[in-house]
């Protein structure tokens, strides 16, 4: 059997990609044929006159509060929302308590330590025994902190030194309680940061997310809100706009005003078409092998895209200032040909374009009726990255189909010290059989004492649900404990969570230390929640009216 083949000229593949042509009239010819020389507005931009209309957001409110605070711009968001009011960390308490008792012990009074520690005792706990009996001999540093307050100011310093000499002998004279009320706060204020104490919280315990607004005082008619953050990187995603409905009395101030002139440039993105044919394409991204069915209409546009306007679009750079709502007032764009032409917003005349624009969420919208988009830009005060510790509080919400009811278990939980103390461990149902003459009849199995009940409870309208948080009454040397949740993960007893936010898959809180350098080079810790999808349905092991039988192997 035989083949023939036609030898090539040269082994070389240079002829081929050089491309040459040998009749470019012809090439020509055929674009006048296919119409590719009807054209229309074919200057190329060759600079853009902007004008920016800013305010700056320095208004904000957890979700809930009547009154609008004064938002600082020298801390990110996150921290803002996340950070809740814990006071100082307990064991920054025991060690002021631990310095009094140094200050007392230098001026001979270290007997007078018995009326501090009645007047301001530190906290019970979880923590070491041994460190129990440190804790009983010094008063906790917060209430301390109150106390010697009140013995700096004169105005009050006869009230603290009575309510001293009610709970204990003191020795020291009221001069000498106030010069060691002075050094102890001094030594109190450098310690602890004015910033952690906080009275605002954004946390939702019926939801287990974060809910806030923000708003600016030169544009007290639009709010920005955030319903459902659950934590981590906070920007424009999370918020929606909507009409102020309480901005009545509020006067606009005076917007920032930003005029820019920039150079457009054209975009590049990942596996963009070469604008030339002897330009080598991008291997990474191949349109021609995009799989994409007859309706899926977004795959194929994004193809289309990139394969036919991908070069009709530009960019160019505009300051605007952080934590700001801005909006284009006058967009001007100067062509090589000295035409200039006043451009305006896409959404202004096709509303529902949605990229990088916030969403009106106050509108009444008819039955298929796309959202409106708002005309507002909010560059957000976010961190662009962070270092975060491991979790030093875990809380796990599951769905125990066995027992046909939820629970919310709490599975580390910071000790006094601030450490994890891991609390989480299989729930260990009655044993199978039992040593003894007789079998033994239990109405109830044990439940852990970290696993609270989420009981579902129907509200008024005969459709929806809830989940209440129960406490399980146990007997400890026949006395009815009803055990409390250590933590703050949990919500606390009789309060009750929307049943949609326990799915089958669970949900998982986690609190966690936060440590972020901001712009100004600034260092920010702080405390923060975030709830993540959990590990899936769980087993409690719950069981009523079981009988164990008797091992009667030898």
């Amino acid at each position: 059997m035989s083949r023939y083949e036609t030898p090539t000229r040269g082994p070389g593949i240079d002829e081929g990609l050089a491309a040459r042509v040998h009749d470019p009239l012809w090439f020509v010819a055929r674009q006048w044929q296919l119409g590719e020389l009807r054209h229309e507005n074919t200057g190329s931009p060759a600079w853009v006159d902007v004008t920016v209309e800013a305010h700056l957001l320095d208004q904000w409110r957890p979700r809930g509060a009547g009154t609008w605070l004064p938002a600082p711009r020298d801390v990110p968001l996150e921290r803002l929302v996340e950070e809740h009011g814990d006071g100082a960390p307990p064991r920054l308490r025991l060690a002021g308590g631990v310095r009094l008792r140094r200050l007392l012990t230098t001026r001979g009074a270290a007997a007078d330590l018995a009326a501090f520690v009645a007047a301001c005792p530190f906290p019970p706990g979880s923590v070491d025994p041994a460190d129990a009996r440190v804790r009983s001999a010094v008063p906790d540093g917060a209430a301390l902190a109150d106390l010697l307050g009140r013995l700096a100011v004169p105005a009050s310093r006869a009230a603290a030194v009575e309510a001293l000499r009610t709970a204990g002998d003191v020795t020291l004279d009221a001069e000498a309680l106030a010069a060691l009320a002075d050094e102890w706060l001094g030594w109190w204020a450098a310690s602890v940061p004015a910033d952690v104490p906080r009275e605002e919280d954004c946390w939702d315990e019926h939801r287990l997310e974060h809910a806030f607004a923000l708003r600016s005082s030169t544009l007290p008619t639009v709010e920005l809100r955030s319903e459902e953050y659950p934590g981590g990187r906070l920007d424009w995603p999370a918020l929606d706009a909507l009409d102020a409905v309480d901005a009545g009395g509020a006067e606009a101030g005076t917007p920032e005003v930003v005029e820019q002139r920039a150079l457009p440039a054209p975009a590049r993105f990942g596996g963009m078409p070469a604008p030339r044919f002897w330009e080598m394409e991008d291997a990474r991204f191949d349109p021609g092998a995009v799989d994409a069915g007859p309706i899926d209409l977004g795959r194929l546009m994004l193809v289309s895209f990139a394969t036919v306007y991908g070069n009709d679009w530009f960019v160019l750079p505009v300051r605007t200032p952080v934590a700001s709502l801005s909006r284009i007032t006058r967009f001007t764009v100067h062509d090589v040909f000295g035409e200039v032409t006043e451009l305006s917003a896409v959404g202004a005349d096709h509303d529902g374009w949605n990229l990088f624009a916030l969403t009106s969420a106050g509108a009444d919208l008819e039955p298929g009726q796309e959202r409106p988009t708002s005309p507002w830009f909010l560059l957000a005060p976010a961190l662009p990255d962070w270092l975060e510790s491991p979790p030093t509080d875990v809380a796990f919400l599951m769905r125990d189909e066995m027992a046909n009811v939820a629970w919310a278990v709490e599975a580390v939980v910071a000790d006094d010290h601030g450490r994890p103390r891991d609390l989480d461990r299989p729930a260990s149902a009655e044993p199978g059989t039992r040593a003894g003459d007789h079998p033994l009849y239990r109405v109830v199995s044990e439940v852990p004492d970290h696993w609270f009940p989420l009981v579902p409870e129907q509200l008024a309208d005969q459709e929806s649900v809830r989940l209440r948080v129960v406490p399980v009454t146990r007997l400890v040397e026949d006395h009815a404990v009803e055990a409390a949740p250590l933590g703050p993960l949990v919500p606390p007893l009789g309060s009750w969570l929307h049943e949609e936010e326990v799915p089958r898959a669970g949900v998982q809180v986690v609190r966690t230390w936060q440590l972020a350098r901001w712009h100004d080079g600034s260092r920010h810790v702080w405390r923060s929640r975030r709830k993540v999808t959990g590990r899936g349905e769980g087993a409690s092991g719950l069981a009523f009216d079981r009988l164990v039988p008797v091992d009667r192997r030898t």
